[in-house]
């Protein structure tokens, strides 16, 4: 694919929204500037790989807008997808993924992915990250929508746990990389089309900072805290979608929002997440009358793809008139299933829930976003100079529907791509000319908005009108009472964080009715059966700035 080449099939559809930008004129030389090669924004997997490799072609700054380690990597169970088992090949992978992507990935994206996946996985295991072995050898097992035994792990059901705690321990390794975290970062730094860096709060004392950079990779990972119910961590309330559609970064499939089938149930707990690997293992579905249910909606029953599982948990609370649908593990070997997964134990426990002798009361969450940043196979995108990889880019491997443990495989992937293409992009010039950034700070004393009314208004709204199954009455209350909050004014973390929840929920629940069919995670009770002819295509997203009011 030639440089910078992110351009959209004929067939695709591009809508241009307009996108506020609560703006104050100041100059960037009145305060203080930090100036690196790479600035990398985000701590997870993604942006501590990217920085391992970039960390070899010049300085690195990686930011986190909170503590080093709090991200969606570290909450990862069930393991990472590698076809390195024995019997396993790259096609069989491939094929898996884009059957479960729903028709819509990029087939070339998926080679990508699985292909140089293995070499990532080799890397890791060469350093030391120590994944689950049997006589020496990688342990292999299957998750949902998978054909094969592909799934590797680390610590049974902590994988997410070692790959973000082993990446943390290499990259503080190398001198060249620098971190800093709670740095809020409010907007990109961007001049004729090209990106040079950020504009960011220090929350220690609330005062701006700017990050000079020749190159900047964006991995700032998901957005499901726009939903009342969640696995994601406190954190994901997407920042950087916002912070990149605001400065003219393509943004498509923002309708793919993946729910996860099974996460715990409990009144005043948070959704933890039951990896989908116990069902892997064998465990059932059973609904509130004790009944197996999986059956009736699919023929691969608790192994059928996460949009079905989540659609059918759904429809049998409802059924059955009751909050949540059972995990029921009674059958299986208890040694080997406390072996297999202490950190899910240890978590029931804490609520008393014994998982071999009890059934788990679980319900679906807001998991995964599938689309975001649009970016190619160097993970570019449409503006020079910025890259995006992990949870927060849209390289087409997806599709409508992600297949279970491709996330940190992708971020592997496409973090490495990132960081080789921005080292190629680093002899360019910063200009000397003071850039004129528009910031959003708050500009006349005002009535202090309830932030968190506010959000817990947004994440209800989003979960009940934007959520597992949509129609076009539902999608179109959303949208007519969202934009009652774009008056914020944000001066602090928690306003910005809410001005981005705003404008991302806004796309999503666009793009949502836009889509007049159902596929993969998209499902629209008013339209439910998958359309070809008219909808074999992708929706993006880019900001007007013609006539635009708020440019």
């Amino acid at each position: 694919m030639p440089k910078n080449d992110i351009s959209s099939s004929e067939s695709d559809l591009m809508l241009k929204r307009q996108c506020p930008r609560y703006i104050t004129d100041f100059d960037l030389d009145q305060i203080p500037q930090i100036q690196t090669d790479f600035l990398i924004i985000g701590g997870g997997a993604a942006g501590l790989r990217a920085a391992i490799e970039t960390s070899s072609h010049g300085s690195t700054l990686l930011v986190t807008k909170d503590e080093l380690g709090k991200s969606s990597t570290m909450n990862a169970q069930g393991g990472i997808a590698v076809a390195m088992n024995a019997g396993d090949q790259v096609n069989f992978h491939v094929e898996d993924t884009i059957k479960a992507g729903a028709g819509i990935c990029d087939e070339a994206a998926v080679k990508v992915m699985v292909e140089e996946g293995i070499d990532r996985i080799r890397e890791l295991v060469s350093w030391g990250a120590r994944f689950d072995k049997h006589g020496g050898k990688l342990v292999f097992t299957i998750e949902a929508a998978h054909s094969m035994r592909r799934i590797i792990h680390a610590g049974g059901d902590a994988t997410g746990e070692e790959t973000e705690g082993f990446l943390i321990r290499k990259a503080k390794e190398i001198e060249n990389v620098q971190f800093m975290d709670r740095k809020f970062v409010v907007d990109l730094l961007t001049l004729d089309g090209r990106c040079f860096g950020a504009i960011m709060v220090d929350e220690r004392n609330s005062a701006l900072l700017a990050v000079i950079a020749r190159v900047t990779i964006l991995a700032s990972g998901g957005l499901s805290q726009i939903y009342r119910y969640t696995t994601n961590p406190d954190v994901a309330t997407g920042d950087g979608y916002a912070i990149a559609y605001r400065a003219g970064c393509q943004l498509t499939d923002m309708e793919f929002v993946q729910f996860h089938p099974t996460t715990l149930c409990v009144p005043g707990a948070p959704r933890f997440l039951i990896s989908e690997a116990v069902r892997g293992e064998g465990a059932i579905l059973v609904n509130s009358r004790g009944e197996r249910f999986m059956e009736t909606y699919h023929e691969r029953k608790e192994l059928a793809p996460r949009d079905v599982v989540s659609r059918a948990v759904a429809a049998e609370t409802e059924r059955t008139d009751s909050e949540c649908v059972f995990l029921d593990l009674r059958h299986l070997n208890p040694a080997l299933i406390k072996r297999r997964f202490p950190t899910i134990n240890e978590r029931l426990s804490g609520y008393d829930i014994d998982m071999c002798k009890e059934l788990i009361p679980v319900q679906a969450s807001a998991h995964f976003m599938m689309g975001g940043i649009k970016t190619n196979l160097r993970a570019e995108t449409n503006i020079r100079g910025l890259y995006a990889c992990g949870e927060v880019a849209c390289t087409g491997v997806h599709g409508a529907n992600r297949l279970a443990s491709n996330s940190l495989l992708e971020t592997l992937v496409f973090s490495v791509r990132a960081a080789s293409a921005a080292a190629e992009d680093i002899n360019t010039k910063i200009p000397d000319v003071i850039l004129r950034m528009k910031y959003g700070k708050e500009r006349e004393e005002v009535a202090k908005p309830d932030m968190q009314a506010i959000r817990d208004s947004i994440c209800n709204l989003m979960w009940d009108d934007v959520g597992i199954v949509r129609n076009a009455e539902t999608l179109k209350e959303a949208l007519a009472h969202l934009p009652q909050y774009t008056d914020l004014r944000p001066a602090m973390r928690s306003g910005f964080e809410l001005q981005n929840m705003l404008e991302v929920s806004l796309l999503v629940t666009d793009a949502a009715l836009v889509r007049q069919e159902s596929r993969g995670a998209h499902y629209r009770s008013d339209y439910p059966e998958r359309d070809d002819v008219h909808w074999h295509k992708h929706i993006t997203f880019q900001r007007t700035t013609d006539d635009d009011p708020y440019h």
